[in-house]
């Protein structure tokens, strides 16, 4: 077996875990339903729905059916001229005169039959404006790319709790500003900075519940924050079936966030954090609360021990040209590829599966975010006991091969649920990576950049979202080139992991060496390729 591991002095203090760190754990998951719920509305807020030219009222009693039939033989968006003295009667007769010319719409009605009000039925993106549905993602998802940065820079900054709480307020008022929006121009410039706004909520929380807990236990944190994914899914997926208007539906997932501002006065800042920052005091005081939470006997020489644990030097600023140096160019390089990758694999099959005959929509989200939660249960004891590059090339390379086959079977047989049975099992794949992924990239970067190291990889997961809208446009080409290109990018990005470093020890290891002087501070097993004893 393996010997004690090295423990820092927070670590040793308060404990690997404890009951303190599981209360902070818990509270610090719960940060990821309000920013989830955000990212899925559009699933239902701008879903798209069957529509056609409004009626006439001249024709009040003519069937939706009979008159698309007669007045839109080619789309909705032009409609038949009307002759003169045209009736009800006439049409289901089949005697109405029928012109050639063809107007363009100007009104439109929608099927309200799966959801009710939308943004595209409340402003018309249809014909000519269909393109502004996926224009208001890809602005939001330019707000999750920038939000990774400066997110990230400000959290290394100026703290992991002041970046998770001034954010979640952003949210909170942004939400409820976004049910008063009037104009599509007004609702994407609040999805812009929404985008912005979440990503940052999500990482800060993450980092910070990773950095209160050591060995092991890291792993586990970590993946408990993506539980609530799954979950946050379901729930949206009822309430839009209790509240079909996207404003009620808005309003309803918008106001269980603001209840989390009150874990300021709970929440603390990341001891480890601080010891980097050279802020001894204050970390003191959240390390010898923590200890008697747990009720662990504080040492009698914790200042000596902090004093030890303080920088000798003064704290570096973080800054992004240090992703791009030394060592690290080559982490940032490899998981920049890796996310851009897995990104496309993840949410394309989410996007996929949706256009097999599953049901309606509310059952297929439901089913998918069943699908999640084991693949986040299994994450854990895979981390725990193989490590984290080969599970994750493994994890990608199993989804690139169900892609693959999904696409092969749709060629030898008719049977649809053959193909959706490849397509869950790469959505458990790829589920599974989507949760070994973040620990993974904060463990490769030291605590003074840590939280703009996973900033960074959500610029590449951002641009990997941008195209999500316009990957479906490559059937134009062949049918299957969507999927295959999802197995390809899956099978590289599982691939340039190999080319990182393992962060977990094993037998064959050496142990690492504590070094107080270290960036890392000991929040993470292996967090550079430094500090082994020789």
């Amino acid at each position: 077996a393996d010997g004690p591991e090295p423990e820092d002095v927070v670590s040793t203090v308060i404990g690997n875990y404890g009951r303190w760190q599981l209360l902070m754990t818990f509270l610090l998951a719960m940060f990821s339903f309000p920013c989830t719920f955000h990212i899925y509305l559009p699933t239902f807020t701008a879903k798209s729905t069957k529509f056609w030219c409004r009626l006439p009222e001249s024709l009040a009693g003519l069937p939706i059916e009979n008159w698309i039939n007669y007045s839109q033989p080619v789309d909705a968006c032009y409609v038949r001229e009307l002759p003169n003295g045209i009736t009800v009667e006439s049409i289901l007769n089949n005697t109405a005169p029928v012109l050639d010319s063809f107007l363009k719409c100007q009104q439109w009605d929608y099927d309200r039959s799966e959801v009710g009000e939308t943004i595209i039925s409340e402003w018309n993106l249809v014909c000519d404006n269909a393109g502004l549905t996926n224009l208001a993602e890809v602005v939001f998802l330019i707000g999750v790319g920038i939000g990774g940065v400066v997110g990230g820079w400000i959290s290394d900054k100026f703290g992991r709790k002041r970046i998770l709480m001034g954010m979640m307020i952003c949210q909170c008022v942004l939400a409820i500003i976004s049910l008063l929006v009037r104009s599509y121009i007004q609702y994407v410039a609040v999805r812009l900075i929404m985008g912005l706004v979440s990503v940052s909520v999500v990482y800060a929380a993450f980092v910070l519940s990773v950095e209160l807990v050591s060995g092991n236990w890291v792993t586990i944190a970590g993946v408990c924050n993506f539980f609530p994914l799954p979950l946050a899914y379901v729930i949206v997926s009822l309430l839009s079936l209790l509240l079909p208007n996207w404003r009620d539906l808005q309003l309803s997932l918008s106001l269980p966030g603001c209840f989390l501002l009150l874990l300021w006065f709970v929440l603390p800042e990341s001891p480890r954090w601080l010891i980097g920052r050279g802020r001894i005091q204050e970390a003191k005081e959240i390390i010898v609360k923590a200890a008697k939470f747990n009720n662990r006997a504080i040492p009698d020489d914790i200042d000596k021990m902090l004093l030890l644990s303080k920088p000798e030097t003064e704290a570096e600023q973080p800054s992004i040209v240090m992703l791009f140096k030394g060592y690290l160019l080559k982490h940032t390089f490899c998981l920049f590829i890796a996310w851009f990758s897995m990104t496309i694999a993840y949410y394309g099959l989410l996007l996929n599966i949706g256009n097999f005959n599953l049901g309606n929509l509310h059952v297929t989200s439901i089913i998918l975010a069943i699908v999640e939660i084991p693949a986040i249960a299994v994450s854990i004891p895979i981390l725990l006991k193989a490590g984290r590059k080969i599970p994750i090339f493994i994890s990608m390379f199993m989804c690139g091969m169900a892609c693959v086959a999904s696409e092969l079977f749709s060629i030898s047989f008719e049977d649809d649920w053959i193909m959706i049975a490849c397509l869950m099992v790469g959505k458990f794949a790829i589920g599974s990576s989507n949760m070994m992924m973040p620990i993974f990239t904060a463990e490769l970067y030291p605590t003074l950049i840590r939280n703009l190291g996973v900033g960074v990889s959500q610029v590449a997961a951002g641009l990997a979202l941008m195209c999500i809208p316009y990957l479906w446009e490559l059937t134009a080409l062949n049918k299957h080139l969507p999927m295959v290109t999802i197995a390809a990018l899956s099978a590289v990005g599982g691939g340039i992991v190999l080319l990182l470093p393992e962060t977990t020890r094993t037998k064959e290891n050496k142990k690492p060496a504590f070094d107080s002087s270290s960036p890392c501070n000991g929040t993470f097993t292996i967090c550079d390729e430094r500090g082994y004893q020789n």
